[in-house]
């Protein structure tokens, strides 16, 4: 009897409720802490981050294939501004050099496109000078080409890895659907948390959906109507204990990357886009997709086929000695 009504308070909805009410009002503690929207203006490693995003914004321009001549000058003065504040603060000057040489390969993208980019030159050189700011060969763009990339495909691991980009530049012949199919079951051995195969997969290749998927993401603007499918990965909430809230972004992250490493085995290109919203956007998102309400979104993948020749944003990637810490 006792272990009866233990399991049956245990199960019950309302109690659930407030457990999973009082959990998220001590973690609530912790984010307004810790989250990068608070406290930038003290915080010097926030502050990094923030400009870290908005410095990849303009890689991500310079990698989208129909891009504007002279694009992100506002960003760019921004940035620098941000830049020399950082160095005031005593923020780290090898993520200041790492920062500016990018904003060198976007000066000197935009001048090969014709652009005017003397004010943005100016202001990069003062700041230069003025904290000796040596500039690195990091970042910007890299031009490869299908007939490389084909070519090692079928390379090992260590190679067939590092060839592996996020396409902003997709080519116009048509997508082949069984490469799509055919990376979905290679990805089926993919691990989880116990077993659970949480994951559901959303796949959309009808333009309307596709392009009304993309529109809702938000984070897809000038290049989404180059993409011809939408693999949309989703965590199932009735597979997890409420202890266990973070485990369905765990599962479908694992089954993501997979799936972006099959479909490129396969020659398709493809992009991850985030899913991580407001809960207004993400209930709009679901309720127009009609995606079941015990679905989480978890990532979104933009799929199309490759250029002849084509563009990728390179961001600079630190050396795993860098955030590897080894505990003997």
């Amino acid at each position: 009897m006792k272990e009866k009504l233990k399991s049956a308070i245990k199960g019950n909805p309302f109690i659930v409720w407030l457990r999973i009410l009082f959990d998220k009002i001590g973690e609530s503690f912790s984010l307004t802490l810790y989250s990068g929207s608070t406290n930038q203006t003290k915080d010097i490693f926030k502050k990094q981050a923030e400009l870290q995003i908005r410095i990849h914004a303009l890689e991500k321009g310079m990698s989208i294939g129909k891009v504007k001549v002279g694009f992100g000058k506002e960003k760019a003065f921004a940035i620098i501004k941000d830049l020399v504040n950082l160095l005031k603060r005593g923020g780290a000057k090898q993520f200041v050099v790492e920062s500016v040489s990018v904003l060198q390969k976007y000066v000197e993208f935009n001048k090969n496109m014709g652009a005017d980019m003397t004010e943005v030159e100016r202001y990069l050189h003062k700041l230069c000078s003025c904290y000796d700011i040596q500039i690195m060969d990091v970042g910007g763009i890299y031009n490869l080409s299908l007939k490389e990339i084909s070519s090692k495909l079928k390379s090992p691991f260590d190679e067939f890895s590092q060839l592996r980009f996020s396409v902003r530049d997709f080519g116009t012949s048509p997508l082949n659907i069984e490469h799509v199919y055919a990376a979905l079951r290679l990805c089926e051995r993919t691990p989880s948390a116990c077993n659970r195969q949480s994951w559901r997969v959303h796949v959309y290749t009808e333009n309307k959906l596709v392009a009304k998927m993309f529109k809702l993401q938000g984070g897809s603007k000038g290049f989404n109507e180059q993409m011809q499918c939408a693999i949309l990965i989703c965590g199932d909430l009735r597979n997890y204990g409420f202890y266990e809230q973070n485990l369905p972004f765990v599962d479908g992250g694992i089954y993501a990357m997979n799936l972006l490493y099959a479909l490129h085995y396969y020659g398709v290109a493809t992009i991850p886009l985030t899913m991580g919203h407001k809960r207004r956007i993400t209930k709009k998102i679901k309720q127009e997709m009609h995606l079941p309400n015990h679905e989480v979104p978890v990532l979104l993948i933009g799929v199309g086929t490759f250029k002849e020749n084509y563009k990728v944003a390179v961001s600079h990637r630190y050396s795993y000695c860098e955030y590897v810490k080894l505990n003997r």
